[in-house]
């Protein structure tokens, strides 16, 4: 008898369920017309793939280059990618805080003044990771000096 009485709401919701659009046709945005929709270009599928490639090549790249400044001591060579390699990697995990939380939609002032500040540490610290490097002790030295400190 229950079986008997639950039939209708089954039947009632499976007819409101095949009635409700799907998510790919719904119009999210009510300012985005024809118009714009039409001059848009396409989006390339693969660039998130390739952006996702060069993020996991660099933080891959920073493994044996530690392996082996612990390995090898002070060497101006590794001391070079080194330099190159971290900040680069930095740029790439702080770039990704901003896009999340600084978007376009939410925050359109701040997340270009962030961007472009993250644009201005990042080569402020490739040139001063180059001057160190040249000019002083370097990063390995460094990192061994304040590891016996």
């Amino acid at each position: 008898m229950s079986l008997r009485l639950a039939t209708p709401t089954i039947r009632s919701t499976a007819r409101l369920l095949a009635r409700q659009q799907p998510m790919g046709l719904v119009k999210i945005h009510s300012s985005v017309t024809t118009k714009a929709a039409a001059t848009s270009s396409a989006p390339d599928r693969m660039h998130g793939s390739y952006h996702w490639d060069a993020e996991r090549a660099v933080s891959v790249a920073l493994v044996p280059l530690f392996a082996g400044q612990l390995a090898l001591g002070a060497s101006p060579v590794l001391d070079t990618f080194f330099g190159i390699m971290l900040p680069l990697h930095l740029h790439i995990g702080f770039g990704a805080c901003i896009t999340d939380y600084l978007n376009p939609r939410k925050a359109p002032v701040v997340g270009k003044i962030a961007t472009a500040a993250l644009y201005a540490v990042t080569a402020g610290t490739l040139v001063g990771c180059y001057q160190f490097n040249t000019n002083d002790i370097g990063l390995t030295e460094l990192v061994a000096r304040a590891w016996t400190a």
